[in-house]
């Protein structure tokens, strides 16, 4: 069952009996998904291939795109983000408010969210753009 509000853009494949509540975005612009039969997406999950972080920091003129492929029968959590690269085994729980890119989950695994990372100054280097400070 997939639900009115449910937005999918894209070279989306899902397989038979998946569901997905609204709010959700699976977008494949340029790239694809691919989900199994029997999932179960909660809503307020985003699924997205593109990453154009690189290209607004200057460091690219590309937006990068990458396939995402989620096996049968997995539960994704309210919240989650699945970026580019990601690669979920069958039979999998991806936690509420994970946010994943290019982690390959082997079946049957439990993905859950940890603390936040700040990592101060992981930008620093010069980029071809000039600095404009906001605050």
């Amino acid at each position: 069952m997939i639900e009115d509000g449910v937005r999918i853009i894209g070279n989306v494949t899902l397989g038979p009996n998946v569901s997905i509540s609204a709010p959700a975005e699976i977008m494949a612009k340029d790239s694809s998904v691919l989900i199994g039969a029997a999932c179960d997406i909660a809503a307020f999950v985003t699924i997205t291939t593109a990453d154009s972080h690189a290209r607004c920091i200057g460091r690219s003129e590309e937006i990068e795109r990458k396939p995402i492929v989620i096996g049968e029968n997995v539960f994704i959590g309210t919240g989650a983000v699945i970026l580019g690269g990601c690669k979920i085994g069958h039979h999998s729980v991806i936690g509420a408010g994970v946010v994943m890119k290019d982690m390959v989950v082997p079946p049957h695994s439990r993905v859950r969210a940890p603390r936040p990372i700040i990592e101060g100054g992981y930008y620093a280097i010069q980029t071809a753009r000039p600095e404009r400070r906001l605050f």
